[in-house]
């Protein structure tokens, strides 16, 4: 049985919110941060650079990698990226499948909200509050 491939996850913030993608997946609401699979020959920060611009039509510069976490035995690459301001246009193969059971909405979300709005993987939730301060 083959390993999913790896993920590389952005993390950056405006300020005290953080960007995230905001989803509803069949009468569920929550969200997540931006990112995906790293593809075969792709490095995990190219592959959060491209992730960024396709989930939200931001380009990003890496700072930094802050954590590599095992999430359901798929490694993740969490980068600490500085993005360029710009409207928030979803784009890729997130946007081919939009449909009112399926939708994603990139957004800045503030840190007091990451409970309300249901941020996943819950473990992140923490990890963001203590980096917020080196980021912004």
């Amino acid at each position: 049985m083959s390993q999913a491939p790896d993920r590389a996850v952005c993390v950056a913030f405006d300020g005290d919110s953080v960007l995230v993608i905001a989803r509803q997946q069949d009468g569920r609401a929550y969200c997540v941060l931006p990112g995906g699979g790293v593809e075969p020959g792709e490095t995990p920060e190219v592959a959060v650079l491209r992730e960024l611009a396709e989930e939200t039509g931001l380009i990003g510069t890496v700072k930094r990698l802050l954590w590599t976490v095992e999430h359901h035995d798929r490694r993740a690459h969490y980068f600490l990226v500085a993005v360029e301001p710009g409207s928030l246009d979803l784009g890729g193969p997130e946007a081919s499948v939009q449909s009112s059971m399926n939708a994603h909405t990139p957004t800045w979300l503030p840190l007091g909200l990451l409970e309300a709005e249901g941020l996943q993987p819950a473990s992140m939730r923490e990890r963001l509050r203590a980096v917020t301060s080196e980021a912004t």
